[in-house]
């Protein structure tokens, strides 16, 4: 069932933002030309990672710096070890709508 997130103009190229929607925290990244959303903490110790670095395709947990690749959620660099879930993306007339 997919759901309205957001307008896209409001998500800043390389910088994650929080969502809540419908029970789910979510981070949606712009990177330019794709938007991916995933769940809002860390799987290693539930930190906010809307206040994450993004490197390309990479975002940096900011408390312990575990790392993960947006594209698929998978932990590159521990201390988490979980993947993030990854939501499917929708984008619709500038409006972005995930898969919950």
């Amino acid at each position: 069932m997919f759901v309205k997130l957001c307008d896209k103009n409001t998500l800043t190229v390389g910088e994650p933002k929080a969502f809540k929607v419908k029970g789910h925290e979510v981070i949606a990244v712009n990177v330019g030309d794709k938007i991916f959303c995933l769940d809002a903490r860390c799987t290693h110790a539930g930190a906010p990672l809307a206040e994450s670095t993004l490197n390309e395709e990479v975002l940096t947990c900011p408390w312990h710096y575990s790392q993960f690749n947006i594209t698929n959620g998978v932990a590159l660099r521990g201390p988490a070890e979980k993947p993030l879930k990854i939501y499917l993306v929708e984008e619709r007339e500038n409006f972005v709508f995930i898969d919950l």
